[in-house]
Order: structure tokens, then C-alpha cells, then sequence
């Protein structure tokens, strides 16, 4: 008996996504002539699941936190929230060997056009279906 849910594979999520970083002028990051890229867990998986909530936890405590306060820590602990829920979506980090690896790209401030990058394809569910083509 053929699974039911196999019927309507073509309009799932796929669980993980390529992203190929770009450096800030657009030209493709090459790491020794080789492309830079990024594995990335979807939003159907449960890595994103159990990240977003962590992250929406963070958030309301810093809001309840910040009633009583003026928030002075807060754009450390909003960078602090955005790295962790970064690091638990990020697979692995392909042609990129930083020392320190995922943690400390995603701590460096100065490499914050691949956080963008990877954020911007998090957020589009387009990155993470496969227009029911099928892998052979």
C-alpha cells in the first residue's frame, strides 16, 4: 500500500537548504577558489522548531525584562539570541573553515553580511521547496 502523504510530496518543505554566500559587493565568496556555502535546516524540521521557540522565549523575557528597566544589555543579548538561533539552524558551513567554526562566524560582527544572507533565506519558504522536481 502506497503511503498517502508520498501522494502530496511535491508540495512539501524540503528539511534543508543550500545557501551560496555572496561578500558585500555581490561577487560570490570564494574560499582558496572554492564557493562558500552554507547547509541550513528548514522551517518543517525540528532543529528550526526548537530554535524559533528558544528565540521567542528570549524575546518575551527581554520585553518582560525590559518593563522594570531600561534594557541596557539589549542589543548584546539581541545579538546573543540571533547567533544562538543561527547556530541551531546551520547544518554545517562547507568550504569555510573559521577557526572557532559556526559559533564563531555567527559571533563576528564583522562577518555580518553572511548572518544577513542566511536570515533573509531562512525567512523565504521559496529556498525550501523543490517545485516538485524529484532527485534521481
Amino acid at each position: 500500500m502506497v503511503d498517502k502523504v508520498d501522494e502530496f510530496s511535491e508540495f512539501l518543505l524540503t528539511d534543508t537548504a543550500v545557501l551560496d554566500i555572496e561578500l558585500p559587493d555581490g561577487e560570490p565568496m570564494l574560499f582558496h577558489g572554492d564557493q562558500v556555502r552554507v547547509h541550513l535546516f528548514g522551517p518543517s524540521t525540528h532543529q528550526y522548531v526548537k530554535a524559533r521557540a528558544a528565540l521567542d522565549r528570549e524575546a518575551s523575557k527581554r520585553i518582560v525584562a525590559a518593563m522594570g528597566q531600561k534594557g541596557k544589555n539589549k542589543e548584546k543579548e539581541d545579538q546573543d539570541a540571533d547567533a544562538k538561533f543561527l547556530i541551531a539552524v546551520t547544518d554545517k558551513f562547507e568550504n569555510f573553515p573559521y577557526p572557532g567554526g559556526v559559533e564563531a562566524i555567527y559571533r563576528e560582527q564583522k562577518l555580518k553580511y553572511i548572518h544577513e544572507q542566511v536570515r533573509a533565506h531562512l525567512n523565504d519558504l521559496g529556498n525550501f521547496f523543490n517545485h516538485g522536481e524529484t532527485t534521481l
